[in-house]
């Protein structure tokens, strides 16, 4: 009853956040920045109070599941933007791309079923620990990146049109999102990289087949490298990065949803 209160109210937090953030995006309150803040940190901690009775009531380690995994995920994203937009003002206004984005990871963490089998004996390693983090860890990073790409499209198309009043002046300028999508994906590649080979070794291993899943996370993990060499080999900055880096991270998405319905739904993704 403790779990499924706190998984409504804190979907219900994110869901409230997310509409104030849009509404400073669109209007330019620092009020409305103030209540997102507020109302995001509300969600954060009963995220936490969720993950802590779930995690009692599994009784299994943490991030043994790709549920649980998305839980730890959103919410070290929900932490990491609280902490950089007290520093930096004018990052607040991306609250309004990044909360959708946890909303949609914790609703991935939140509906499973009660019966999630536990993690195979033959994929049970020492490795397993170290393959999740990093994934973790990656992905949130490429949250950030595909927050920063988004908005850079935005506002590149707001200076295209010469629309430079109102959502101009609230976002960063064009190199800041430019820099901070770079560096949030120099960040994230090495680690989807160890995730990318760690899930190799067990394919090779276990002599298992490509799935369509896997498949997915090869291709997020070639987007991502052929965004970091178009960058360094072709001088490539701005919109085509930006629009490079946001199909990496649906790339990523695609694969979080295979696993999410392959526990979900008993599939075999």
């Amino acid at each position: 009853m403790v779990v499924t209160t706190l998984m409504w109210l804190t979907a219900f937090l994110y869901g409230l956040a997310s509409s104030l953030y849009v509404y400073h995006l669109a209007k330019g309150t620092k009020e409305g920045a103030r209540w997102a803040a507020w109302v995001l940190a509300a969600a954060a901690l009963s995220q936490a109070g969720f993950m802590g009775f779930g995690w009692a009531n599994l009784g299994h380690p943490p991030a043994s599941d790709i549920h649980q995994a998305l839980a730890a995920m959103s919410l070290i994203v929900v932490v990491v933007f609280l902490l950089t937009a007290r520093s930096r003002d004018r990052l607040r206004v991306l609250g309004a791309f990044i909360t959708p984005v946890t909303l949609l990871l914790f609703l991935g963490a939140a509906f499973r079923r009660q019966d999630v089998p536990a993690v195979p004996e033959g994929v049970r390693s020492a490795l397993l620990p170290v393959h999740v983090a990093v994934n973790v860890l990656g992905l949130a990073a490429f949250a950030f990146a595909f927050a920063f790409a988004l908005a850079y499209v935005i506002q590149e198309r707001q200076l295209r049109q010469k629309n430079l009043g109102g959502l101009f002046q609230r976002l960063p300028a064009l190199d800041v999102l430019d820099r901070l999508g770079l560096r949030a994906v120099l960040v994230g590649f090495p680690l989807l990289t160890i995730g990318v080979v760690t899930g190799t070794m067990w394919i090779v291993r276990d002599s298992l087949g490509l799935s369509p899943t896997q498949g997915f996370g090869l291709l997020a993990w070639l987007l991502f490298a052929g965004v970091l060499l178009l960058r360094v080999a072709a001088g490539w900055r701005g919109k085509k990065a930006a629009i490079g880096t946001m199909l990496g991270f649906l790339s990523t998405l695609a694969v979080l949803a295979g696993y999410v319905l392959r526990d979900t739904w008993g599939g075999g993704a």
